[in-house]
């Protein structure tokens, strides 16, 4: 069993263990999937085709006179909160 990998941060452990339970697996897996969706610096590369598809969209949003977007971006959140309505 060469290829253990210890958890020494507390909350990692806790975090590890409490998904383990929700998901009806072992740490391990979650573990496992975690790192297989992990992607360094937090942002997803964006494909020619997904960037292609969303210049494709403004265009036509211009086209048909949309120059700013109906609702504020302010409207979407709780002036108290700050969380989303």
């Amino acid at each position: 069993m060469k290829d253990q990998i210890h958890i020494r941060n507390h909350e990692a452990a806790e975090l590890a263990r409490a998904l383990a339970r929700q998901t009806d697996q072992t740490i391990s897996g979650v573990v496992l999937d975690a790192l297989r969706q992990y992607r360094p610096g937090g942002r997803r590369q964006v494909t020619a085709k997904r960037s292609g598809r969303w210049r494709r969209l403004l265009r036509e949003d211009r086209a048909r006179g949309l120059r700013e977007p109906g609702v504020p971006v302010e409207d979407l959140y709780d002036e108290a909160t700050g969380l989303p309505r």
